[in-house]
């Protein structure tokens, strides 16, 4: 919705507590449980059968997490969760505008490899285009709070990696 009528905006949220903050973070922390609890009650289901899927998805669920708590400790909890703070361009956000978003995706598509399951890997196709859609959202609302600060920030750093 946030994307298709950036005028009803339900992210980032407009303040802690609000509607959109809520359903935000409900429909997004209920999804990730749901293609968590998917994918391991159909485990193995799918063709991946060499144990070295294993190592790549121990590696990518890893380097997610590490990426993703770097970059949720430099911006901040409140800033991660849409609240409105100052332009953040240390730490992993000097390589990337949305480490936590390239984080997740990584962890997803590691969590896909280990689950080897075919409701992981169209939930997790889903959860990854969610998470690569939603810069696109949030840029309009950075360029209203920031400005030419983050037109500037934009040319130095991508939007990924």
């Amino acid at each position: 919705m946030s994307l298709l009528y950036p005028k009803y905006r339900v992210w980032p949220p407009p303040k802690k507590g609000s509607w959109q903050y809520w359903y935000t973070h409900l429909l997004t922390e209920s999804s990730i449980f749901c293609f968590l609890v998917l994918g391991f009650l159909d485990w193995n289901a799918l063709f991946l059968t060499h144990w070295l899927r294993f190592v790549f998805a121990f590696i990518f669920m890893v380097a997610g997490a590490i990426v993703f708590l770097w970059a949720l400790r430099t911006l901040t909890i409140n800033t991660s969760l849409g609240l409105k703070g100052k332009l953040i361009t240390k730490g992993p956000y000097r390589y990337s505008r949305n480490p936590q978003y390239v984080a997740v995706v990584l962890f997803f598509s590691g969590t896909i490899l280990l689950f080897n399951s075919f409701y992981a890997l169209v939930t997790g196709i889903i959860g990854n285009i969610w998470f690569l859609l939603t810069p696109f959202i949030e840029e309009p609302w950075l360029r209203e709070q920031f400005k030419e600060e983050y037109d500037d920030y934009c040319k130095e750093v991508p939007r990924f990696i």
